[in-house]
């Protein structure tokens, strides 16, 4: 996860920068198949959240004179396919749950595991980290009901 020639702070920025990005396209992508009102509902306030840290992070970046490298090709394609396959067998409202709050779950080791590896990271980044992690907390507790 260290990347070279890069600062904990602009490490921990970019992760955030991906990870959100990871979300809202996933939920982008699964919105078509939500049937049931509430959860849809659910689904794009959930979406809109990742877009408002989305853009604090890469507002962050810009201001640490970095520009944000976001989710690349593959991880994007490689997510889509999956999505794709697991929805073609089942998009009942119970998968869509399912399949969102797996990706809550894996956001938020992807946001410890960054946490750990930028140590160094400035307080204000710690700070929006913390941030991503209790809402992806909260989203995977709160698709929980759906299962």
């Amino acid at each position: 996860m260290k990347q070279e020639n890069v600062s904990d702070n602009e490490a921990l920025l970019q992760e955030i920068v991906r990870n959100t990005e990871m979300g809202k396209n996933a939920l982008a992508q699964l919105m078509p198949y939500a049937q049931d009102r509430e959860f849809r509902a659910r689904m794009l306030k959930q979406q809109k959240e990742y877009r408002r840290l989305n853009q604090k992070a890469h507002t962050a970046l810009a201001a640490c004179g970095a520009e944000s490298r976001g989710q690349g090709v593959m991880a994007k394609t490689m997510a889509k396919a999956g999505i794709k396959g697991r929805t073609m067998m089942d998009h009942s409202t119970g998968a869509l749950a399912q399949m969102l709050t797996e990706g809550s779950n894996q956001g938020v080791m992807d946001v410890v595991k960054a946490c750990n590896a930028y140590p160094q990271a400035s307080t204000g980044a710690k700070e929006m980290a913390d941030e991503l992690l209790r809402f992806q907390e909260a989203s995977a507790e709160m698709y929980k009901a759906y299962l």
